[in-house]
């Protein structure tokens, strides 16, 4: 994309220019200009003469030619307001399929070395050896990326039905000893989602996706697995209560010992929880922002880290973890480029179903 497509512009026409096809679509009331740079981006408040996401389209096809791309957002009141601003907001560096893959294969070997050792540590059979380790390592670790794998998955194939251009999956490996061997596996945005119907279905799709894996794995590992004689733990979050009283029910009331796949089924189970808490960058930040706008969204991301600090404290240090990991991650939200445009009622009712999902996936004790 040039940077205008008609250089001889000059910065007064330009603007003339851009005013007067930002008014075919809106019934403008002031105007803020930012002419410090050589390409001047633009503020327009006032009342849209038609609806979002067709107005949206018109600038969008509008603005094309002059290196342009339209911003919806809320202004104060009634009003809304339109930023014009230079195209270049939208680039980003190309995918890197040498480091994804790189990073694919590397988490495979950690959680196959470190996450076989975790399991191997929870299992009856607690003698260290290459071939223990192996053993538990491979069906867990081929459990644990099968689940990640599908969740960023499923963040791609719907960005890519947005058309948005997205990175392919990176992995996180972690080789330490007493963690699962990796910190999971994301996708990159390489320019904003269209509207917020866009960034509902990219941030809903990698749980979904995950689940659809992640429940059926979890219910191998429950099939094959021992019932324990203790009692059974306080930690079975609603799901796993259900699939344990459908599929084992002599352990309704016993404990199970973790095989391997259970074990990083489980573990897939809670991280999808964990991404579902309406935080900044997780899955259900974007789901949260998507269904109730930026207010909203911020206050619940401040109480949604709160509560995992109060939980870390009272109840499991791993909340501390997870935490850290989400403000690292960060707490800002992405914004979409028209953030008028609300949600349907099909989407309504699935951010609903999300609510519901999240807590029967929830437990305060997730390890």
């Amino acid at each position: 994309m040039s940077s205008l497509a008609t250089p001889t512009l000059s910065t007064s026409d330009l603007i003339m220019l851009l005013r007067a096809r930002v008014a075919e679509v809106m019934a403008i009331e002031e105007i803020e200009t930012d002419s410090e740079h050589l390409t001047p981006s633009l503020r327009f408040v006032g009342r849209l003469l038609v609806d979002p996401d067709a107005a949206f389209s018109h600038l969008q096809a509008r603005l094309a030619d002059l290196g342009y791309v339209p911003l919806l957002r809320h202004a104060e009141g009634e009003r809304q307001l339109v930023v014009v601003a230079h195209g270049t907001i939208a680039q980003s560096a190309p995918t890197s399929v040498l480091l994804s893959a790189l990073l694919f294969f590397a988490t495979l070997v950690t959680t196959t070395v470190f996450g076989g050792m975790f399991a191997l540590s929870l299992s009856r059979n607690s003698a260290f050896s290459i071939a223990n380790i192996l053993a538990h390592g491979v069906p867990f670790s081929l459990t644990l990326m099968a689940i990640l794998g599908a969740h960023e998955l499923g963040h791609y194939a719907l960005a890519r039905r947005h058309k948005l251009a997205v990175t392919l999956p990176y992995f996180i490996p972690v080789p330490l000893p007493g963690t699962l061997g990796t910190f999971g596996a994301f996708i990159q945005m390489r320019a904003p989602a269209r509207d917020r119907r866009a960034l509902f279905d990219v941030g809903l799709g990698g749980p979904i996706a995950g689940l659809l894996v992640a429940i059926p794995l979890y219910i191998v590992g429950l099939l094959i697995a021992e019932v324990s004689p203790n009692p059974a733990p306080s930690n079975r979050s609603l799901l796993i209560q259900a699939l344990t009283a459908i599929f084992r029910p002599e352990a309704i009331d016993n404990g199970i010992y973790l095989n391997p796949v259970l074990l990083a089924a489980r573990f897939g189970l809670v991280v999808t929880a964990i991404n579902l808490l309406p935080v900044g960058q997780l899955d259900g930040g974007h789901v949260a922002y998507a269904a109730l706008g930026e207010t909203w969204a911020k206050w619940l991301t401040y109480l949604a880290i709160a509560f995992m600090g109060v939980l870390g404290v009272t109840t499991s240090t791993t909340w501390l973890v997870w935490m850290l990991f989400a403000l690292f991650s960060g707490t800002t939200r992405a914004r979409p480029l028209n953030d008028l445009t609300p949600l349907d009622f099909k989407r309504t009712v699935l951010f609903f179903g999300t609510v519901g999902l999240f807590f029967a996936l929830f437990t305060a004790r997730p390890l």
